[in-house]
């Protein structure tokens, strides 16, 4: 589970949604490499009263990991499905991450066939 630090800007966050949030971002380790642990998280909602009425809030999430942060923001009508896309855009970029980050496995048998052809 990631360690959350939850922030509101012009907002007053409700133990319901820190839960949700918690809830919702706080097992996104789980998609992470092994040898790659986050350090955090740091969520940001911020509530823009002279926004448009569909982007009324917005929320910015950083996932601190080895390398490169992972930064995520949305802007929607609610703080609930500001997460919601938040949590599917920084799956999106974890994925991104893993792939290029992972140690590429082979099959044995593959490479031993290699070997033994090359003799």
């Amino acid at each position: 589970m990631i360690k959350i630090q939850l922030t509101g800007r012009k907002y007053d966050i409700e133990p319901e949604l820190k839960k949700y949030v918690t809830k919702k971002l706080g097992h996104l380790d789980k998609y992470l490499p092994r040898d790659h642990k986050a350090k955090g998280m740091s969520v940001e909602i911020f509530r823009d009263p002279s926004g448009k009425e569909d982007n009324r809030y917005r929320v910015t999430a950083i996932l601190e990991i080895a390398g490169p942060d992972i930064i995520a923001e949305t802007a929607t009508i609610n703080p609930h499905s500001a997460v919601d896309i938040v949590e599917q855009k920084l799956k999106l970029q974890i994925r991104k991450y893993k792939d290029k980050h992972s140690v590429k496995h082979y099959r044995v048998k593959e490479m031993w066939d290699k070997i033994k052809g090359q003799e």
